[in-house]
């Protein structure tokens, strides 16, 4: 298991039914198999996401967030991780919970020089 405690998170790809992009940050936190994050940038104005461990590589969660349009939207997502050139890597397969419609994203670990 991975430790996403205090790690921040930036899109890299993203489906074109998706709303994150590579201006969103997500800034995890961790207590045990426990994780949850906050994220918003480009057109994500806020959003939070709470889950879970469910091996030693793949997180599931929901997600919930209000978009530039002021909409609320809400989802499911597992994310797989694996380490490149030294930073987490997280392949994610998500759906939306009101259009059903499905995704595929990739978010990478950034440090603190690369935020701005």
């Amino acid at each position: 298991m991975f430790n996403l405690n205090n790690k921040i998170f930036s899109a890299v790809q993203n489906s074109e039914s998706g709303e994150v992009s590579n201006q969103t940050r997500f800034h995890y936190f961790q207590q045990d198999k426990m994780i949850w994050a906050e994220y918003q940038g480009g057109e994500i104005l806020k959003g939070f996401l709470i889950g879970k461990w469910i091996s030693d590589c793949q997180i599931e969660f929901s997600y919930q967030h209000l978009n530039q349009r002021l909409e609320n939207r809400l989802g499911r997502c597992v994310t797989t991780f694996s380490v490149d050139n030294g930073k987490l890597v997280g392949r994610e397969h998500w759906q939306w919970l009101d259009t059903l419609e499905t995704g595929q994203s990739q978010i990478i670990e950034i440090n603190s020089e690369e935020i701005l």
